[in-house]
């Protein structure tokens, strides 16, 4: 056994691979979504807890938007997940979150603190929290 390309190979990795490892990410993204959106949109009571999410961050149409979020989540992710129109797939589902982060992140906001010190400190314990 050659020590030095096994070295050479764990930590530079192999261009001969890539595409199994961002095959692999794509597949389990887009599974994750399209399982959370299936669970929201066909199981019974599935989209209630987002409906009362959005009532409480007083979003317009909320029972609308909870069954529209979670068709977002599920045909995005099955798209994601099959490989077909994976690009707008992706740029859906960074709207959807990006703008779920947001509404739940003003919503829970305490009243006296300013949103650029409050998303700071959230970030701060989201970090801290994962690392």
């Amino acid at each position: 056994m050659d020590w030095k390309r096994l070295v050479q190979f764990a930590l530079l990795g192999s261009s001969d691979l890539e595409q199994y490892g961002i095959l692999l990410v794509r597949v389990s993204i887009g599974l994750f979504f399209a399982i959370s959106g299936a669970n929201k949109l066909f199981v019974a009571g599935g989209a209630k807890e987002v409906y009362e999410t959005l009532v409480k961050a007083k979003v317009l149409f909320p029972r609308q938007m909870a069954y529209f979020v979670s068709g977002v989540e599920f045909v995005g992710g099955s798209l994601l997940t099959v490989g077909f129109l994976s690009s707008p797939a992706c740029v859906a589902l960074l709207i959807d979150m990006s703008v779920a982060v947001l509404t739940n992140a003003l919503s829970t906001m305490p009243k006296g603190l300013s949103t650029l010190n409050s998303t700071f400190r959230r970030s701060c314990t989201c970090s801290s929290l994962s690392g």
